[in-house]
């Protein structure tokens, strides 16, 4: 059955598409309409194109909230879903769950970088900066990501917003620095291979051109 005062949209109308951004793959998309309340309040149900996940339209809001923070490009699905998490926790207003995340993904970075799983979290931290992964300009980052995930655990007063928008703010410039930018220079270097394959070949020398 449908709800009240509800109408299905066929691809005919001209209310079957509508342009979102769609709050679980962050991409702008032509979202299809799947049916619609026909008087106020308006409440829309729509599907993602490219994720094909669903959301409801609440006159202007989107529903679920868009995940707080930036995209970080390249990740691994593992350290993809904890930093995607954290940034849906804090949407949530969830700002201490959000913390403890961000604390989280540098095991899971951790781990997927070589170190042996269960390591002691000290170990963790240890071997991302023996390997590389941290460099002593990061280190700040890392070592406010590794106090507030701390504080978080350890005392009992909420975390606030900002302090939660902080700590996602430095776990996506780590993530930035040792996923995104290797990830974008694998693409570069591929579209420039690419050119020099589809390049026209030079004249033999003596030739005419």
């Amino acid at each position: 059955m449908g709800a009240p005062n509800s109408e299905h949209i066929d691809t005919s109308n001209e209310y079957a598409y509508t342009e979102i951004v769609c709050p679980h793959c962050g991409k702008v998309c032509s979202a299809a309409v799947i049916a619609r309340t026909q008087k106020w309040p308006y409440v829309t149900w729509v599907r993602c194109p490219g994720c094909l996940f669903g959301a409801v339209i609440n006159g202007d809001t989107v529903s679920p909230a868009r995940g707080a923070g930036e995209e970080v490009e390249g990740l691994p699905e593992d350290v993809e879903q904890a930093y995607n998490e954290a940034r849906r926790n804090i949407s949530a207003s969830a700002y201490t769950s959000a913390e403890l995340m961000c604390r989280k993904i540098l095991m899971h970075v951790a781990v997927n970088k070589g170190a042996k799983e269960g390591d002691t979290f000290a170990e963790y931290l240890s071997f991302l900066e023996s390997q590389g992964f941290v460099t002593p300009p990061m280190k700040p980052w890392v070592d406010l990501i590794r106090k507030r995930g701390n504080i978080a655990t350890h005392e009992l007063p909420a975390s606030s917003k900002r302090e939660a928008l902080g700590t996602l703010s430095f776990t996506t410039q780590l993530l930035r620095s040792i996923y995104e930018m290797e990830y974008r220079a694998k693409q570069f270097m591929s579209d420039q291979d690419d050119d020099a394959v589809h390049a026209p070949l030079p004249p033999r020398s003596g030739m005419p051109m």
